[in-house]
């Protein structure tokens, strides 16, 4: 479990630095079209297409991040009263059945990649499959960091279980 955990350490580190720089491209490419329509009355359509692709591929890859710290959104009044072994087999549960989901996403992400490949975006001129991969790259992130979720809860359910015996 250890190995594993290093494994998406890595894996979370390339995922900041991903953030960090596209949050950074992002700002730079707005500003300049901000600058160029209110200042110079002029326009571009590379620079707000290419700034909404890198917020939903940021969006997925966060999304990875908070189900790591299953911050994810839920009903936590729900949650809080719960004893601590039964919060941790509804984890488990909910977990699972977002691990379901994040499979068929991932398997119709994948044909709509691969439908949109011929398509081409108006302003950057690249394949429509481009800003689609970011679901089933979310999905495979999401994917893996459940299963430590997972993982995590059911060693939390052994310990658990011996403090009860």
């Amino acid at each position: 479990m250890k190995g594993y955990g290093k494994f998406l350490d890595g894996i979370e580190k390339i995922e900041k630095l991903f953030l960090a720089v596209t949050v950074a491209i992002m700002i730079i490419v707005i500003t300049y079209q901000v600058i160029l329509r209110y200042v110079f009355s002029a326009s571009n359509a590379w620079s707000e297409e290419l700034a909404r692709y890198l917020f939903i591929y940021d969006v997925m890859v966060a999304a990875a991040i908070a189900t790591r710290r299953n911050s994810h959104l839920q009903v936590d009044a729900f949650i809080g009263i719960l004893k601590p072994r039964t919060k941790a087999i509804y984890t488990v549960i909910a977990t699972i059945v977002g691990i379901v989901f994040l499979a068929f996403l991932f398997c119709y992400s994948v044909v709509l990649c691969q439908a949109a490949a011929v398509n081409v975006s108006a302003g950057l001129k690249i394949p429509m499959s481009v800003p689609y991969a970011c679901m089933p790259i979310g999905a495979v992130l999401m994917i893996l960091t459940s299963i430590e979720v997972i993982m995590k809860q059911l060693v939390e359910i052994a310990e658990l279980s011996r403090r009860e015996a």
